[in-house]
């Protein structure tokens, strides 16, 4: 079976080199904002979901949570692997089938990791599996890219040299996705990826996990928390589980 474009992608070496630039000062500090605002006592238990190579997860584990980071990807979860310690831990898993139950205080969403599929079946999925994995009460923080400024500003090529990788990126807007074609020149190597995210916004969110019940709480705009506009960098949700 032909593999799914996130599959090759998150899996491929380049997705890295690509997104190196990628602030790790900035990621500690948004968690630690995060986590200040939710008012999350320590040892509260957090699911990273999907969790790349775990950076946001370590972060949380170091500041004395217990975490679990699940993703589709064996690359991301061996380098994560790496950096397990007792309250951190990582498994290779699909975000779509439901792993745990009524199980966690807060689920992260980080970076833009929805939106990838066709059908809104399988986004349905990912939410219930999100929902179902918390306690009631829980938080579930969902981190995406603002709709309304990408489309406004969306840049149809780019050309980006990481040392001796080219990469070449054109971007357009179909059918309510935006996509993303990446051309690699490794050497004499050259391979092609795509990134293809659904455009959404507050209420299409609310819509995907209302049914589930989670109540949006608060939405902010930057990973400074300030206040969501249209000219905001992200969108950042924040919502609740109620009460079974």
């Amino acid at each position: 079976m032909e593999k799914e474009w996130f599959e090759s992608w998150f899996d491929s070496p380049y997705y890295k080199l690509l997104y190196q630039h990628r602030d790790e000062i900035e990621a500690a500090s948004f968690i630690k904002k995060l986590l200040k605002e939710i008012h999350l006592e320590k040892g509260s238990k957090i699911l990273d979901i999907p969790c790349g190579n775990g950076r946001h997860s370590l972060v949380m584990a170091e500041l004395g949570y217990d975490v679990i980071g699940i993703d589709l990807s064996e690359r991301n979860i061996f380098e994560a692997l790496l950096n397990e310690i007792p309250n951190l831990h990582f498994f290779e898993h699909d975000m779509r089938a439901p792993l745990f139950k009524n199980q966690f205080d807060l689920a992260m969403n980080l970076f833009t990791s929805f939106g990838y599929f066709d059908s809104e079946e399988e986004n349905n999925k990912v939410m219930q599996s999100i929902s179902q994995s918390l306690k009631p009460g829980g938080i579930l923080v969902i981190d995406f890219f603002n709709k309304m400024k990408l489309v406004k500003n969306l840049k149809s090529t780019d050309r980006i040299k990481a040392g001796e990788v080219d990469f070449i990126i054109e971007r357009k807007i179909e059918n309510n996705f935006v996509n993303k074609s990446i051309h690699i020149k490794d050497g004499l190597k050259e391979f092609d990826f795509e990134e293809c995210v659904q455009l959404l916004e507050l209420k299409d969110f609310e819509k995907f996990y209302t049914p589930f019940g989670l109540i949006t709480e608060k939405v902010f705009g930057d990973y400074e928390l300030n206040v969501f506009d249209e000219n905001s960098e992200r969108l950042i949700i924040l919502a609740k589980k109620q009460n079974d």
